[in-house]
């Protein structure tokens, strides 16, 4: 039957359609991990994102198609767990964003909506990298624009789904890593299985439902991404102040808004309603978009953030003593710039008083976690190399806790975008320190001083990721080469800052070449975790061993960390 038109009830059919046919194939998504390390999530972090977003419609028929689209924005929002979950978030966003309002659209709509998600899903990604899941999701826009004058949403679809299988064919020339690795690209491989579910949906008869058991809604299998490709710097140095705020429209200007800021910097997204609008932008001009933004309505959740670094806490909010004075000014136009939609503070027990400043990590192992409980985490979440926690469950942890500020420890490169998705839903001053390995996240707690000003300790923060080099011992999760070395599924893997350094059979004696690697001769300590796999006297016996062949060149402690997939974690300052 041909589908002439998209509304509600064809919209969550094509949602729910796409997460059970990418649940029943997350498998083969996750195997195409370049890096040869147990962590290849993709399709794992991809499917527990749409299942997210799935369940929001699995129990309500007759919706209008904005509705129903905006239901599965948000629900993946609050579910998007890796890099890969948060672009496949924003894509959903930007069909959403498309769609708001509209009761149905003709079938060629869709291509209108591709549009829109290819914006929104590159503006999510501060470096764009071609060969990605950003480049297949802009070949499935022009192959459905292609068949734009068809009246069959399948017939569309179809031809947008060609174009993306082409485009994903290709990945591998466009980027040498997954050439060497043999695979395509895993993000787009799952957007690809996200249209055959589409397809299905159109194609099949009966009612179709969502499938997430128990054991597909734990996060215990969801593990970090191993093509680092998504990895995101944290600022633009030309605009460096990310703007967010809503303005409640005074009348339907958003298109004018969005005009008159175009100039001020770039990353621009004006989304909303024509009653209610988000405004995000990078801007080294953040007084003159509120200013702008004043002419249109009346603003509130506004937030401002410093993105580089060393300056992180100069505009954390424009209320500071400490902001810039075009800051200031604007905030004395606006008056109280919470607002109605930031949540309320943390409800505190009777005579329990909010702190200052609050600290919240994230690590596997119960080991690692009571070290970081030692060093002023208020909060360890579980989570990291075997675990991404959603953005909801992020947002939920910190809003935990009872203080003012809150310090945010990621210590995974696959969490820092749930991270920052989780910051805009706490209304929770929460400035996020980009840790991407429990050495780094160790090394920012032991700088940290609670009792001086936050842009001291952001800085420091800084320094300190930057000094400590990592080490990681694991496993060949399959067979093939990487770099210069070969191996077989098995072998023990000794890593320097992420790459591959030594192929063995024995985790000692990986460890003992790694650090011969890591150590030099300003190095001042070594410090070793030992995983759930390794025995309390076989971590003896390594200690041992390094103190021999360091020969008292450096200080060498050990601990237990419990972490799974990992045999020792190094750290050497």
């Amino acid at each position: 039957m041909a589908h002439s038109v998209l509304d509600g009830d064809v919209f969550r059919s094509l949602i729910l359609s796409a997460s059970s046919y990418l649940g029943a194939r997350k498998k083969e998504v996750d195997s195409l991990n370049v890096f040869p390390v147990p962590d290849g999530d993709t399709g794992t972090n991809m499917y527990l994102t749409l299942s997210s977003a799935a369940e929001t419609l699995s129990k309500r028929h007759g919706l209008q198609l904005g509705e129903a689209a905006e239901l599965v924005s948000h629900g993946a929002l609050m579910g998007a767990r890796g890099n890969s979950g948060v672009i496949l978030s924003q894509i959903l966003r930007g069909i959403a964003t498309c769609f708001a309002g509209r009761d149905s659209v003709p079938a060629s709509e869709i291509c209108r909506a591709f549009d829109q998600a290819v914006a929104t899903a590159y503006k999510a990604v501060m470096k764009p990298v071609e060969g990605t899941i950003l480049t297949v999701l802009r070949g499935l826009r022009d192959g459905a624009s292609k068949a734009a004058s068809s009246r069959d949403l399948a017939v569309i679809l179809e031809s947008g789904l060609k174009e993306a299988r082409a485009v994903l064919e290709r990945t591998p020339d466009m980027l040498p890593v997954l050439k060497q690795a043999g695979v395509v690209d895993a993000g787009g491989k799952g957007l690809v299985f996200i249209v055959e579910g589409f397809l299905e949906a159109l194609t099949s008869e009966g009612a179709l439902r969502i499938d997430v058991g128990p054991a597909e809604q734990g996060a215990g299998k969801a593990r970090k991404e191993g093509l680092r490709l998504e990895e995101l710097e944290t600022a633009d140095i030309r605009y460096p102040y990310d703007t967010q705020l809503l303005v409640a429209l005074r009348g339907p200007t958003a298109n004018l808004l969005r005009e008159e800021l175009t100039s001020l910097g770039d990353s621009l997204l004006v989304v909303g309603s024509s009653e209610l609008v988000r405004v995000h932008i990078h801007t080294d001009r953040p007084g003159e978009v509120l200013n702008v933004c004043l002419r249109h309505g009346a603003l509130s959740n506004v937030t401002i953030d410093n993105m580089i670094e060393q300056s992180q806490a100069m505009a954390r909010s424009v209320s500071d003593a400490g902001a810039l004075p075009e800051v200031q000014e604007a905030a004395r136009a606006v008056g109280d710039v919470r607002g109605p939609y930031l949540p309320a503070p943390p409800i505190l027990a009777e005579g329990r008083q909010l702190k200052e400043v609050g600290i919240v990590s994230v690590a596997t192992g119960e080991g690692l976690k009571d070290i970081m409980k030692s060093l002023g985490s208020d909060l360890v979440i579980d989570g990291g190399t075997t675990m991404n926690p959603s953005t909801a469950e992020l947002a939920a942890a910190v809003k935990t806790v009872a203080a003012k500020k809150i310090i945010f420890l990621p210590n995974n490169g696959n969490i820092f975008l749930a991270a920052k998705q989780a910051k805009k839903l706490t209304g929770r001053n929460m400035y996020i320190i980009p840790s991407k390995t429990i050495p780094q996240g160790i090394a920012a707690l032991l700088s940290l001083n609670l009792n001086e000003e936050m842009r001291h300790n952001l800085k420091r923060a800084s320094k300190a990721l930057k000094k400590v080099k990592t080490g990681e011992v694991t496993y060949a999760a399959r067979s093939g080469k990487f770099g210069r070395h070969v191996m077989n599924q098995g072998d023990i893997l000794g890593l320097v800052e992420g790459k591959v350094e030594f192929v063995g059979k024995d985790p000692t004696t990986a460890l003992k070449e790694i650090i011969s690697r890591m150590v030099k001769k300003d190095d001042e300590v070594v410090t070793v975790y030992w995983g759930m796999d390794i025995s309390e006297e076989t971590a003896d016996k390594a200690r041992k061993e390094l103190e021999d062949m360091l020969g008292g060149a450096v200080e060498i402690e050990f601990h237990n960390g419990g972490q799974p997939l990992y045999y020792y974690i190094v750290s050497v300052e």
